[in-house]
């Protein structure tokens, strides 16, 4: 009887399971390099932010380019470099960031992300 009742109420939907969906949104809509950081910038709170940066490298990984521009940005803080960093170890996807930051050595920032990727043989 409960399991129709879930059926039927369907699942509520928590704080990063809301933040998530935005995340999702803001990244599937993607205008500009400044609205993906000022929104990566915005407080959600602390689980709910970290699935916003759980999804962004996600993303990350099939838009690469965009992903790159953003990390590359002026704007983008030390802060915003350790959590993406922190996420990508996180969410297990070192393997796919060691691959795109691979030949990456033109930038500060580039030399920062790199520097804090697990398991990759940079040489650094």
């Amino acid at each position: 009887m409960i399991f129709i009742a879930l059926i039927i109420a369907g699942c509520e939907c928590d704080q990063i399971c809301e933040e998530s969906k935005v995340a999702n949104a803001v990244f599937d809509n993607y205008k500009s390099d400044t609205e993906v950081i000022d929104y990566l910038n915005s407080y959600a709170g602390e689980a709910p932010g970290a699935a916003k940066y759980s999804a962004f490298v996600i993303w990350g990984v099939y838009n690469q380019n965009k992903f790159l521009r953003i990390m590359n940005n002026p704007q983008i803080s030390q802060r915003n470099i350790d959590l993406v960093a922190y996420q990508i170890s996180d969410m297990g996807l070192s393997n796919s960031y060691c691959k795109i930051y691979e030949k990456r050595t033109a930038t500060e920032n580039d030399l920062a992300v790199r520097s804090r990727l697990l398991g990759c043989k940079f040489g650094l």
